[in-house]
C-alpha cells in the first residue's frame, strides 16, 4: 500500500501497513519519512497542479543546541489513518500539526493519534550520555574540579612535586612543582609551601 491523496476532499490517507509497528496495537509514524513521501507526491505529475500539502523546516542549531525539525500540513489538507479500527499511531521525529488536522477526529475514526510536540524537543548527540558535545566537555571539567577537591594529594620533599591522583589512587591526574618561597628559588623540602606552579 502507499500514501494516497484525494485532491477533491484534500484528505491524505496513510495506511497502517506503511507505519512501523511498536507493540500490540501501537504504531509509530516517522514524520520525516512521512514528509518525504508528501514531497514526492507534490512533485509527481499527478500532484503538481494542486496546492502543496505541507511545509518543512529542518533541524536548526542555535547557540550550540540543535532543535527539532517542524512539519506543517497546510492549504486545508487533512490526514486520515486507515483502516478505521482500534489502533494507535505515535508521531515521532518532528514538531508538527498532524494531530490538529487528523481527519479521523471529524469522521469518528477509531485510530488514536499521539502527538509528541514540545518546545523542549532538541536533538542530542548519540551515545550513552545523551549530552551535547559542549555539555560533555562541561561535565568533564566539573568532574576534574571534584577530583582536585576530593582525591589523594601528595607533596614530595625529595622532588618538590605536588601530585593529585585520579579516582583509582594510582593514576596521576595532575602534578606540578611547589616551592618554599614565592619567587620559586627553593623547591619544597618539607618546610612549608609558599607557591605552587600550574598543575599539568
Amino acid at each position: 500500500m502507499a500514501i494516497t491523496v484525494d485532491w477533491i476532499t484534500k484528505i491524505v490517507s496513510v495506511p497502517q501497513a506503511d507505519i512501523t509497528p511498536v507493540s500490540g496495537s501501537l504504531y509509530e509514524l516517522d514524520t520525516d519519512w512521512f514528509r518525504l513521501q508528501l514531497k514526492a507526491i507534490e512533485a509527481s505529475e499527478e500532484g503538481m497542479p494542486f496546492d502543496d500539502i505541507h511545509l518543512h523546516n529542518t533541524e536548526v542549531t542555535v547557540a550550540g543546541t540543535t532543535f527539532f525539525r517542524t512539519v506543517e500540513i497546510i492549504n486545508g489538507y487533512s490526514i486520515e489513518f486507515t483502516p478505521d479500527s482500534q489502533w494507535s499511531v505515535r508521531l515521532a521525529g518532528s514538531n508538527n500539526n498532524i494531530f490538529d488536522v487528523e481527519n479521523g477526529i471529524l469522521v469518528q475514526n477509531q485510530v488514536q493519534v499521539i502527538a509528541q510536540n514540545s518546545a523542549g524537543n532538541i536533538v542530542v548527540e548519540t551515545g550513552t550520555s545523551g549530552l551535547t558535545a559542549t555539555e560533555s566537555i562541561q561535565l568533564a571539567e566539573i568532574d576534574n574540579v571534584r577530583k582536585l577537591m576530593q582525591n589523594r594529594m601528595e607533596t614530595n620533599p625529595t622532588t618538590g612535586v605536588l601530585t593529585v591522583y585520579d579516582d583509582d589512587d594510582v593514576s596521576i591526574l595532575y602534578s606540578g612543582n611547589i616551592y618554599e618561597d614565592v619567587v620559586a628559588s627553593q623547591l619544597y623540602r618539607g618546610q612549608g609551601v609558599e607557591r605552587r606552579d600550574r598543575l599539568t
